[in-house]
């Protein structure tokens, strides 16, 4: 009996991308795998939700007001049934085909977390016709990174990325209070905490600016250095 793959799609004011990024999603190659696509509207004011509620083939949430990316995600979660799991944006910056090589990792047993690193294996150009990264997120996540690595004797590359595959039943174990951009962060956190093993890998990405509506600011940055140091030393 083949395994299947849970895809959260959490999706907050994407109008211009959402239905290309679902419809993508539901069609690309990822192997030898059944999929279940999950997409939440979080409480989305520029239509999403309309356009939302047309998509065939996929479960769909609509939340009246707008939890944050966590929220969204919690609700997706709730009603998952795959063997694994995985979160996937709707700004069409991500590749969805890429699951098909991050999968076997799991069924290996070699790894309980695989993390799709915007970093590993690709140049990054802060400038220029070759720009591939924004220069405050490119610095604000490698001091994340640098703390994080510190503080839990790890050797990651990317603390943010989008693409983490995992066993739904690992998450399941899971009590993770944050809301919003954090949820990610506390989970990677709590799921350090109890041993399992992460393996990065190099994925497929293609940045947005903020011009066309990358949300992560340094607000962020900031919440993320206070979780790390509350977890590893608080909680």
């Amino acid at each position: 009996m083949k395994k299947a793959l849970t895809i959260i799609m959490p999706v907050y004011n994407e109008k211009s991308t959402v239905v290309e990024a679902v419809e993508h999603t539901k069609k690309v190659d990822i192997g030898d795998y059944n999929r279940e696509i999950i997409v939440v509207d979080d409480g989305s004011r520029d239509g999403s939700a309309d356009l939302i509620n047309k998509i065939d083939g996929v479960k769909k949430i609509l939340l009246e007001k707008n939890r944050g990316k966590g929220g969204a995600l919690k609700e997706g979660i709730k009603q998952a049934t795959g063997d694994y799991i995985v979160f996937h944006d709707a700004d069409l910056e991500y590749e969805p085909g890429d699951f098909k090589y991050m999968l076997p990792i799991l069924d290996s047993g070699l790894a309980d977390v695989v993390i799709g690193s915007r970093f590993v294996g690709r140049k990054q150009y802060l400038f220029g016709r070759r720009k591939n990264v924004i220069l405050r997120n490119y610095f604000g996540n490698m001091v994340i990174k640098w703390v994080w690595n510190i503080l839990y004797h790890h050797n990651l590359t990317d603390i943010y990325p989008c693409y983490k595959v995992m066993r739904l039943s690992d998450l399941r174990q899971l009590t993770i209070k944050a809301d919003r951009f954090v949820f990610d962060l506390e989970m990677m956190l709590k799921l350090k905490k109890k041993g399992k093993v992460y393996v990065e890998v190099p994925i497929h990405f293609k940045y947005r600016d903020y011009k066309e509506g990358k949300k992560i600011g340094m607000s962020v940055g900031f919440q993320s250095l206070w979780y790390m140091l509350w977890y590893r030393f608080f909680d």
